[in-house]
């Protein structure tokens, strides 16, 4: 009897066991817990529940494809990656980031074909997965010899179709750019650990290393030009990468700064159009200068004759606010006589000023419509400054009304104060 081959078996069948611990270690515990409660629940049914999920496939021998959909699936793949076609690549791999598409557009301008490619396969964690071993020729540009390689791939089935799950290609397995699935990686960590595997990776290295004693110029293509291109690659992407970033920080900031100047354009039209609103006239009853601020230091844009109506926009101080040529210009507020209906207010707010009469008061929430021209003021006082105008046919709405003579109103957007004894329902 044979010692050293049943010690070899047995560790053999050792090892497998030790993986397949490995590989469900988070599990085993609740594993065993399930399989008793699996036996009280079901003992003498004769049927077993079905797993959706199994790694029993990745200790079982290689198989050497059979299937046309997959066979098709990985030589398209292969036919793309050469042309450094990465639109149609993207339709058989999922994902592709953008840092792949970019070397395998820089290292297709190297490679003439892919040939003599033998799919291997096992079974993978879920139905319609596979884990592919795939040996393949690479034929580089002007370099006779071709180069023996060994590719991974994980497959699995979307919608009744296989594809490449490209998470758990070589590029992402070296970038890390997407997180894999746990329990797919340590499947994986198990699959290129098995006897059949190291066997084919060491035939695969054994007909490199013939090929690179064979064809110097491959040996020399592989050990410095095609190593200096990828550095060189790996710069360039940086730099465009930096520069990508500083274009997007750049637009963004454009973006905001046009977003800003909409806001504030935005902002000086409604203002406008609230001036525009609040509006009045008036008449100058001297000839006056016409101020570019409402100073009377301030740059002189012109006069006004005696007798000139004006359109009135608001009040600053002494000055009135108004439109000169097209422009928002300033002028003294003693050389101006406003409407009659604005001074009949005025008027009617300064007589009763002292001993204001409260007839009636108003519920939160009143629509009033305005008979005549009324100030809007800021305070419960005739001599604060006006929120706005209101005039005949214009609606506010009551707040609340006081005491004290005043009831606050809403009137466009803006919250003031008027005498309650000019407001009537």
């Amino acid at each position: 009897m044979d010692f050293q081959k049943i010690k070899d078996k047995v560790r053999y069948i050792a090892g497998n066991c030790g993986d397949f611990i490995a590989l469900h270690k988070r599990y085993f515990l609740a594993g065993c817990i399930f399989i008793c409660m699996a036996c009280v629940l079901f003992l003498g049914t004769g049927k077993s529940a079905t797993q959706e999920k199994t790694a029993e496939g990745v200790y079982k021998n290689y198989k050497e494809n059979k299937n046309e959909e997959l066979d098709k699936l990985i030589n398209d793949y292969y036919k793309a990656y050469a042309s450094g076609d990465t639109d149609s690549l993207k339709k058989l791999a999922d994902p592709v980031s953008d840092q792949e598409v970019s070397y395998i557009q820089f290292y297709s301008q190297y490679i003439d074909s892919f040939n003599n490619i033998k799919i291997f396969t096992k079974d993978g964690l879920e139905k319609g997965s596979y884990l592919c071993s795939v040996r393949v020729d690479l034929k580089y540009k002007d370099i006779e010899t071709e180069a023996p390689g060994l590719d991974f791939f994980y497959v699995e089935t979307k919608d009744d179709k296989l594809f490449i799950n490209n998470i758990y290609g070589s590029f992402n397995q070296t970038n890390n750019i997407y997180e894999m699935d746990t329990e797919v990686s340590d499947l994986i960590s198990v699959f290129i650990r098995q006897q059949d595997k190291l066997d084919k990776e060491a035939e695969v290295t054994e007909a490199y290393e013939d090929a690179i004693d064979k064809d110097a110029s491959l040996a020399t293509f592989m050990s410095e030009t095609l190593p200096a291109a990828i550095v060189q690659w790996n710069s360039d992407y940086q730099v465009q990468l930096a520069a990508a970033a500083e274009e997007a920080a750049k637009a963004e900031e454009e973006a905001k700064a046009k977003a800003e100047e909409e806001a504030k354009a935005a902002e000086e039209a409604a203002k406008a159009e609230e001036e525009e609103a609040n509006s009045f006239t008036g008449k100058t009853n001297a000839k006056a200068n016409v101020r570019a601020e409402a100073d009377k230091n301030s740059e002189r844009l012109g006069s006004v004759q005696k007798g000139t109506e004006i359109t009135i926009y608001g009040e600053e101080g002494d000055f009135y606010k108004f439109d000169y040529n097209g422009t928002k210009a300033y002028i003294t507020k003693d050389a101006v006589t406003v409407s009659n209906g604005d001074a009949a207010e005025e008027t009617q707010e300064e007589e009763t000023e002292e001993t204001p009469t409260v007839t009636q008061s108003f519920n939160k929430g009143d629509k009033i419509r305005i008979k005549s021209t009324t100030n809007i003021r800021s305070k419960m006082d005739t001599s604060s400054s006006k929120v706005a105008v209101a005039y005949d046919g214009d609606e506010v709405e009551v707040i609340m009304s006081y005491a004290e003579g005043w009831t606050k109103v809403k009137f466009k957007n803006k919250e003031g104060f008027i005498r309650t004894d000019l407001l009537s329902k």
